[in-house]
């Protein structure tokens, strides 16, 4: 038999590697960043099936905004020093985030389809976590709508101040929240958790009102900024991780 007929031509390393980059090039799709992630889940699902639930967010808005309307105007009646309204608005600017973030998990819980949903392309936390970047740019435009009415009210009131005291806690508790419903499974720990917020800011503005009222006044503007900053990365962490949690159990 002639050599040159059975001889076959064996690529050399150079050749193989490069064809082994080309195979796995196009058999993996790029990876993406969370914000294109989100960009392409929304582009997929689309705004209505992301928010099935407006209605009962609608509610929760107007029901939350009509309680702090009549607790601003109530305060209005009342001789309030500065320190207090800045108590109040860092203790109670995560609520309504809190609320809305929480309708969904309820709904899919009482509709019985939290098992199925997991099994979607998108699941629940998926979904959650784009909601929940929403719900916080919603509350943090909320907040300003609200601290814009309060500084009309309260000449003593300085808005940029207010600002940021607001949004240092929404992403704290934003941040605090999230951490805790993805690596505590306890939902007696979770519940105290949130409960924890509220009761211990009311407890140490009560029993130490100076104090706290005036750690909230008198911390500056540069200070604010990079704690604001780190709770945001952390945020954004957290709704990261959030994408890829698959307990079957569920978060609530």
């Amino acid at each position: 038999m002639d050599k040159n007929e059975s001889y076959i031509d064996f690529p050399n390393d150079d050749e193989i590697k490069i064809q082994i980059s080309a195979i796995i090039s196009k058999g993996l799709k790029p990876k993406q960043s969370f914000f294109s992630y989100l960009k392409n889940m929304y582009k997929q699902i689309g705004i209505k099936n992301l928010f099935h639930d407006i209605t009962e967010i609608v509610f929760v808005v107007l029901l939350v905004l009509s309680i702090l309307v009549f607790i601003t105007i109530s305060f209005k009646t009342k001789n309030i020093y500065s320190g207090t309204i800045y108590s109040f608005i860092f203790i109670f600017s995560p609520v309504l985030y809190l609320a809305i973030s929480l309708i969904s998990f309820i709904n899919t819980k009482q509709m019985g389809t939290f098992e199925i949903e997991m099994t979607c392309k998108y699941n629940v936390y998926q979904l959650a976590a784009f909601r929940m970047l929403v719900f916080s740019v919603f509350c943090i435009i909320f907040n300003v709508s609200v601290l814009f009415l309060v500084s009309l009210l309260y000449k003593q009131i300085d808005f940029l101040q207010a600002f940021m005291i607001s949004v240092t806690s929404l992403f704290l508790f934003s941040t605090i929240f999230l951490y805790v419903n993805i690596n505590i499974n306890s939902k007696v720990i979770k519940c105290l958790t949130l409960l924890g917020w509220v009761i211990m800011n009311l407890g140490i503005s009560i029993f130490s009102k100076e104090i706290y009222s005036i750690f909230l006044d008198e911390i500056p503007f540069y200070v604010y900024s990079p704690v604001t900053v780190i709770c945001l990365c952390a945020y954004i962490n957290n709704l990261k991780k959030l994408i890829t949690f698959n307990n079957i159990e569920g978060v609530i």
